[in-house]
């Protein structure tokens, strides 16, 4: 494996060089085909992300006061991973708002006892609790990723400003609710 310093590689990279390209592939695509892989993608999906990933990238380095602040192999696997995550909340099949619940933890013998509810089964749980207007409005921003225009139009709402208050009074039912359960 061919190892190249990052602003070398940078500087091949916005000079279009294919080998530069060939050192990110050789370097990057294992880790980005490895992590799709085990997030509900085949390798074909990992191939289209990884490509749309060097596109990105290559579009990023020429902007102008572009400062890399990590590696590049780092900066390109977050490129992928976004990009990853947000086809999976387009095709549907990450159903929150919040990716953070993502990440792998490992369980305990006493959680196998007594499990705890996850984070998507309390929100659910807090949401269902709730208005059905409010149930709709969060339901289509966070979970559907609805643009706030089109929700407006299917609202009958006249403007952001209204949509942003209609989405501030929802918020603030879920949060009274998840406040009485947790005994505050």
């Amino acid at each position: 494996m061919q190892t190249v310093p990052d602003d070398t590689l940078l500087s091949r990279l916005k000079g279009d060089d294919n080998a530069a390209f060939g050192v990110l592939y050789e370097h990057c695509f294992p880790g980005i085909t490895a992590y799709i892989i085990n997030n509900c993608g085949k390798p074909e999906d990992a191939e289209d992300i990884f490509q749309e990933s060097l596109i990105v990238l290559r579009h990023k380095i020429r902007q102008p006061g572009f400062l890399l602040t990590a590696t590049i192999k780092t900066y390109l696997f977050s490129i992928a991973r976004n990009l990853w995550l947000k086809r999976l909340r387009d095709n549907k099949l990450l159903p929150v708002a919040d990716i953070s619940i993502y990440h792998w933890e490992t369980t305990s013998f006493s959680s196998t006892l007594h499990p705890e509810k996850s984070k998507d089964e309390k929100v659910q749980s807090w949401i269902s609790r709730i208005t059905g207007h409010c149930q709709r409005i969060l339901r289509a921003i966070f979970f559907y990723r609805e643009p706030m225009e089109v929700l407006m139009k299917k609202m009958g709402w006249k403007n952001k400003h209204t949509a942003a208050n209609q989405q501030y009074k929802c918020i603030q039912q879920v949060k009274k609710i998840k406040q009485q359960e947790e005994g505050r």
